[in-house]
Parts: structure tokens; C-alpha cells; sequence
């Protein structure tokens, strides 16, 4: 019943994407969610599953005895091994107390991770021509895509950038004419920062408008 419930590997990823992925922003959100929703999912089919088989339990119970068990209706060694083992058991008590408030803590936690969504961050900068410009946003973000307002395109083949979407520690760079890939969108701790070199075709500095969606 429960195993049914195990998550061997979730199903979409932002790992998974490439550098560059072609979707709509509506899209990306959604990947950005898909993995918290497969935990919930998940864990809400074992909370069912849970509360099925105590129904089943109690079921089980009212058909197999009909009325309330005493200690008197049970064998003496068993009335004996009762009665000894009653005062461990109010020792017992407050330990697991202990265990079940860490229990619901931990399940408060989970649910709070959950239904936790990114916000968007949407935005407008005017490039400089400058090799490199900072975009501060006052927070890191998750990832972040930027576009130029007439067109928005990464050309590969062309060796042309002019758009990117980079994540913190992944940044989009250009490979071409060099042993160390030039910089184009990189994240940074308060934003992100776009690059500019006119023989290289990196324009994200260029100047020109340029949009942004930063996810945080």
C-alpha cells in the first residue's frame, strides 16, 4: 500500500533542462513547481492510505470482539505481566510525547517546503556598451532570463548572444576564441550581471533595451 507511494526519481527536473531552455515563462514556473508537487502528492497518498487502513483496523476490531475487553477476561500470567508493565508505560508516555511533537515538527516543515512558490521578478535595463554591467536585484535569484525587447534569441552556431538564461553557478558563457569561456549573463548574491564584447557578439550590455524575469 504504502511503497506505491515511494519517489525513486522525480519526473521533471531544472537539472534536467538545458542551458538554454525555448519556454515560456509559464513554463518555467511550472518546472520550478513540479518537484514540490510530486513530494505532496506523494505524501498525501500515504496520509490516505493511512487513515484507509485504520478504518480497515477498526473494522477488523468490531467484528472480532463484540463488546469491551477487560483485564479480567484475560489468563492470570497475562493480568500479572499487565500489571507490571504499567508503571513503565506511564515512564514511557512522555517520551513519546517528545517523539510525536518532533514528529509533527518535522511534518509541519515538509508541508511549509511544499507549498513554497517562487516569486517573479520582472524588469527593464538599458545597456551601456560598458564590458559588463550589474543588475541589482537585493536578492539572489533562483534563475533569471534576459531578452532584448526587439528580439530574443541565442544564435550558437553564429557565435551570437543576445539572450540567456543562467542559474546561481551555471551562467552562460561563450566558448569561441579563447581557452576561458567569456562571460554573457552570470548570477550574482543581490541579482545578476550581463556582459558586453562587440567582436564577440556577446550584447547583452550592448547598447540597447533589454527585459528581464528573474525567479526568487
Amino acid at each position: 500500500m504504502f511503497t506505491e507511494r515511494k519517489i525513486e526519481k522525480f519526473q521533471q527536473t531544472i537539472s534536467g533542462l538545458p542551458d538554454t531552455p525555448n519556454l515560456s515563462a509559464a513554463e518555467l514556473k511550472r518546472r520550478f513547481d513540479a518537484c514540490p508537487e510530486e513530494l505532496r502528492a506523494a505524501l498525501n497518498g500515504v496520509c490516505d492510505d493511512g487513515a484507509a487502513l485504520e478504518k480497515r483496523m477498526d473494522a477488523y476490531r468490531a467484528e472480532t470482539f463484540e463488546g469491551e475487553i477487560t483485564r479480567d477476561m484475560l489468563a492470570p500470567a497475562v493480568q500479572s505481566e499487565i500489571s507490571g508493565k504499567a508503571e513503565q508505560t506511564a515512564l514511557d508516555t512522555k517520551a513519546d510525547q517528545t517523539e510525536l511533537n518532533a514528529a509533527n515538527a518535522a511534518i509541519s516543515q515538509m508541508q511549509t517546503q511544499i507549498t513554497a512558490k517562487c516569486s517573479l521578478i520582472c524588469g527593464e535595463y538599458t545597456g551601456d556598451g560598458t564590458e559588463s554591467k550589474t543588475i541589482e536585484l537585493g536578492v539572489q535569484p533562483k534563475a533569471v532570463f534576459v531578452y532584448p525587447t526587439e528580439s530574443a534569441y541565442v544564435d550558437r552556431d553564429g557565435g551570437e548572444f543576445h539572450s540567456g538564461l543562467a542559474f546561481p553557478g551555471y551562467p552562460v558563457t561563450c566558448p569561441y576564441g579563447t581557452d576561458t569561456p567569456y562571460m554573457v549573463l552570470e548570477v550574482t548574491a543581490t541579482g545578476f550581471k550581463v556582459y558586453y564584447r562587440e567582436w564577440d557578439d556577446i550584447d547583452l550590455n550592448s547598447n540597447a533595451k533589454f527585459r528581464y524575469l528573474a525567479f526568487v
